[in-house]
């Protein structure tokens, strides 16, 4: 589009688009108190959402304050059979379970040392627990009518939701514009605070359980969860890492006071030898996952449906969370994979509209088909994470990664046990100092046409794509798609991707392009002068435009992306006439 064009366009797209940063919470420190909620909570199976008000009544009494409590639901069918409480007579209906948070470790250290075993269970100690009903007393039920009566004020207040998320779709038409529709997509699909707080659970009960394993290790959640780009419906990916310094030596109290000043310390343990990089470091690390699998499936509560992927490149555990609804994914030599998800925290943090324009661009894919859950010769979300950044590199919105990795300071200098340098700055501040980001002056809407009109014209088939130069340059091999990784210089993340899936990708951008257009078209160029003043309900939503799902192509006689040429021919002809 000319210059005239794009500017009539932003009097649709513009407003409310544009939302501006206050404050930047470094990575490890968002990490570390993620884990301190984590390991002050407990997860709590209860008969229905009544019972909440009088657990919390219980643990306050007797343990110490709530920091917090989350109370969630979850359908009884699924990929998990949860077992029944053996102290409670629920038969029917969702499970119910509450996710308190004491405001002090200590209090929930006390609670679960009062915790007993059930009878005909594997006496096996973790955060989570039933809690049993007792018979309430006239106290009690005097307390209740109170309660009931609306003049309970006791904190902390009790926030309770469905874990899979809203069951129905969301307004779009309370935006007034796209890029208000796009933000209301994003919040409606975005993780919610208890779905990531479930998440560092999840990971908190896991290390408790390899404790004794690795004294000096943790279960941290990578990839979406971390990186301010979750959904509430993505899986949980983590990993443990055996010596935690490698990446919270700056910032986690038990790593602190695990190491402190060890310049006097002259006895070592007795400990197997580990080399990551040796001939025989694949085949141990899967021995131990093997052994870390049959952890998880006969002790650990909720874990369920346990398969070993340990011959692909990344070996994996996956599992299904019954009592948090999630299939985990567990790795254990794939520590950079913690330091990728924290460059693309830093640049959410460094873009506002960074997270806004994946989440649409992920619900389009995913509507459209070009993605799949399954992995396969489609692209990932991985990889449209990966071109975004690379598209707003390209508009000076974000810093290429070679800034980063070549004004690293000592403190920012990491190395993975396997030898991947994921050495990078990591201060906002610093990276200001560095680059200077143009004018914030276009809504997320524009920047979202530009990205399908960039990458319907990319040309694909001779270059490939690096966020480490913020340039396209000649593919160094003859795949259909070149994503440079930016750790891993030498790998191309959409190595398996098919031409035919690349062709599909451009020509949906078309397609979505060409929506945009018409939709912008008959509300600013029909002859009927009264569509400009037509209630909000008339025009098409971010539904209509991007979120409707593929048809079958019998089922058109043309595409839409076909015909986006002639489209966009005819609109920059009404301004050069």
């Amino acid at each position: 589009m000319n210059s005239v064009a794009r500017q009539m366009m932003r009097k649709q797209l513009n407003c409310g688009g544009i939302r501006t940063i206050t404050s930047f919470t470094r990575f490890n420190e968002y990490l570390s108190s993620r884990r301190q909620q984590a390991s002050k909570s407990l997860l709590i199976q209860v008969t229905n959402l009544n019972s909440a008000q009088e657990v919390r009544t219980y643990l306050q009494s007797n343990f110490g304050p709530l920091q917090a409590l989350y109370h969630y639901s979850i359908p009884k069918k699924g990929k998990g059979t949860s077992v029944p409480s053996p102290v409670s007579s629920q038969t029917s209906g969702d499970y119910h379970w509450l996710l308190a948070e004491f405001a002090d470790r200590q209090a929930a250290l006390e609670c679960l040392s009062k915790c007993r075993h059930a009878d005909g269970t594997l006496p096996f100690n973790s955060s989570m627990c039933w809690y049993r009903q007792s018979k309430p007393s006239k106290k009690q039920k005097h307390r209740k009518s109170h309660d009931e009566n609306g003049d309970d004020d006791e904190f902390p207040q009790i926030f309770s939701e469905r874990l899979e998320g809203q069951t129905s779709p969301p307004d779009y038409r309370k935006g007034k514009t796209l890029s208000e529709q796009l933000i209301i997509l994003e919040n409606s699909t975005k993780l919610s605070e208890l779905g990531i707080r479930v998440r560092f659970f999840v990971a908190s009960q896991l290390e408790q359980a390899f404790v004794n394993l690795f004294p000096r290790g943790c279960v941290l959640p990578f990839g979406s969860t971390v990186s301010g780009i979750g959904r509430q419906s993505g899986d949980l990916d983590l990993v443990l890492v055996p010596d935690s310094s490698e990446i919270l030596a700056e910032t986690d109290e038990h790593n602190i006071e695990l190491s402190g000043d060890r310049t006097e310390d002259r006895l070592y343990y007795q400990s197997k030898l580990f080399t990551a990089n040796s001939s025989n470091a694949r085949f141990q690390a899967q021995r131990v996952m093997e052994t870390m699998a049959d952890v998880i499936q006969l002790f650990v509560p909720g874990c369920t449906h346990i398969q070993r992927i340990l011959q692909a490149r990344v070996p994996i555990l996956r599992f299904w969370s019954e009592f948090t609804d999630l299939q985990c994914d567990l790795s254990m030599t794939n520590s950079s994979g913690v330091h990728m998800s924290e460059l693309i925290y830093i640049m959410s943090q460094l873009e506002p509209r960074f997270p806004t324009l994946l989440f649409a661009i992920r619900s389009w894919a995913s509507a459209r088909k070009i993605t799949n859950p399954v992995p396969g010769r489609q692209p990932t979300n991985f990889m449209f994470v990966l071109l975004l950044i690379y598209f707003l590199q390209k508009r000076q919105l974000l810093p290429t990664l070679d800034i980063l990795f070549n004004n690293a300071r000592d403190r920012d200098h990491k190395v993975t046990v396997d030898g991947i340098d994921c050495s990078f700055l990591r201060d906002r501040e610093q990276i200001l100092k560095h680059f200077s980001p143009q004018t914030q002056g276009e809504s997320v809407a524009e920047l979202l046409f530009d990205f399908f009109e960039f990458y319907s014209e990319f040309d694909f088939n001779s270059k490939g794509v690096s966020l480490v130069t913020g340039s396209s340059w000649g593919k160094p091999d003859s795949g259909p798609l070149y994503i440079q990784n930016p750790l891993e210089r030498h790998l191309n993340v959409a190595r398996n991707v098919s031409k035919e899936e690349v062709t599909r990708f451009k020509s949906e951008c078309c397609s979505a392009l060409w929506k945009l257009e018409t939709s912008w078209n008959s509300i600013h160029h029909s002859n009927k002068p009264e569509m400009t003043s037509k209630s909000n309900n008339s025009s098409p939503t971010v539904h209509d435009l991007l979120l409707t799902p593929t048809l079958d192509s019998s089922s058109s006689s043309r595409s839409p992306g076909v015909a986006v040429q002639e489209q966009r021919f005819q609109i920059k002809e009404l301004f050069t006439k």
